[in-house]
């Protein structure tokens, strides 16, 4: 029997039938035979910067009978040529998630009487030259969407989401007692904003400052945001040494973090009201050893609206609370920080959900319409896409203004 490939118009030449075979028979077998396979682009513009991302459907034969499935497959690292260097580290990042440290995750849950950490299979990596692919389970026939990344998650989304990041950070608190240092193990979890390439300082220093220069443009024409312009101006030169705080790993808070935790890495199923039942956590390519809090607000400042963020801070918190209690009791081991510290260490990573509020949320604002050919191009397209945006956009306020907000109320840019 022959395998075809698909059509020549589009068939990346990462997604080879080596690796296609490869991923077939990690899911189905050795004993699937594949038969044919085409590609698909996948998302839609503004879906993603770190990777290209294909669907493939494949049709095979078990057992004398025909059959068929699709993959979800990462590849081409280095498309989004304005963070190339960047971009390639956190696909070797996530190649390592789905290779090593997912198995270590999910041993400890199970060990624990534990239901599995929610995040999609992944059958194939490669990480060889020009053939870097990783080939995931597709969720959507299980009914898995994607969430509106222009609409804020309300509770009941918050909700699934917090409980699953609680159960990632627990489970690798736990597992300490095992491999008392997954970074130490695993050296390019060490590798992030500021060491990733020789000129990672320069680089992030580069693609900060001017995003905050973006922004202070912007809330002049805005106006009454004077504090938070003034605050820009001010730590435009210790943008560096924020980073550098704010990703400082500080027992007891130090646990394995998604790191890009925003609602458009995630999947949602819903029940025939429409109501989340169950969420898949998606894209862990910026996976790292840090203070859980980075995880907490990097989604409560891009994923929420203002009025949920405020409204719900302390339920938010006592849900995540709970969820990471209850783990850390099935394993026998005493909660590490109370209730009180967890809030507290939430309030000492805000300056870093401002920071990631500063490129992730500005990108949905701009709808993903930006230059990725190089950082000058990326960072004038999102100049020109925002202030046009200024006077129309319906979630400018609701999103973004309202960040900095309550970072004045929480005395951040005193």
């Amino acid at each position: 029997m022959e395998t075809s490939a698909a059509a020549p118009d589009f068939l990346p030449s990462e997604i080879t039938q080596e690796s296609v075979e490869a991923a077939l028979k990690s899911d189905k077998g050795s004993e699937a035979h594949l038969v044919s396979f085409t590609v698909h682009e996948f998302t839609q513009k503004g879906d993603h910067y770190a990777t290209l991302v294909a669907r493939v459907n494949v049709n095979y034969s078990l057992y004398e009978k025909d059959h068929s499935v699709s993959y979800v497959v990462k590849y081409n690292p280095k498309h989004f040529k304005a963070f190339e260097k960047f971009t390639y580290v956190l696909f070797k990042k996530e190649a390592l998630f789905y290779q090593h440290l997912v198995q270590h995750i999910q041993s400890q849950l199970h060990e624990l009487g534990q239901t599995p950490l929610r995040v999609p299979k992944c059958f194939h990596t490669s990480l060889a030259e020009n053939q870097e692919v990783i080939f995931l389970e597709d969720l959507r026939p299980r009914g898995f969407k994607m969430f509106d990344r222009k609409k804020g998650m309300d509770v009941a989304h918050t909700k699934l989401v917090l409980e699953e990041l609680a159960r990632l950070h627990a489970a690798s608190y736990l597992l300490k007692a095992k491999i008392p240092d997954l970074a130490k193990k695993y050296p390019i979890l060490n590798l992030d904003w500021l060491n990733y390439a020789d000129d990672a300082r320069e680089k992030t220093y580069e693609t900060f400052t001017k995003q905050m220069d973006i922004v202070k443009d912007m809330l002049s024409k805005v106006g009454g945001y004077e504090v938070t312009e003034n605050w820009l101006s001010r730590n435009k030169e210790r943008v560096l040494e924020i980073l550098d705080n704010q990703l400082e790993r500080v027992p007891p808070f130090d646990v394995l973090c998604h790191g890009d935790c925003w609602n458009n890495n995630m999947l949602f199923r819903y029940n025939d009201k429409g109501v989340p039942v169950e969420v898949m956590l998606l894209d862990l390519q910026m996976c790292r050893q840090a203070s859980l809090a980075t995880d907490l607000n990097y989604l409560f400042h891009t994923s929420l609206e203002g009025h949920v963020r405020k409204t719900n801070l302390e339920i938010f918190l006592d849900i995540y609370y709970s969820v990471f209690l209850g783990v850390t009791q099935a394993g026998g081991t005493a909660m590490p920080f109370t209730q009180l510290e967890l809030r507290q260490e939430y309030r000492n990573r805000l300056e870093y959900g401002l920071l990631m509020a500063l490129l992730v949320t500005v990108i949905v604002i701009c709808e993903g319409d930006v230059n990725k050919e190089d950082q000058e191009g990326f960072s004038e397209s999102i100049k020109d896409i925002l202030d046009q945006l200024v006077a129309t956009s319906p979630i400018l306020r609701p999103r973004f203004l309202s960040i900095f907000d309550e970072m004045v109320e929480n005395g951040i840019f005193e």
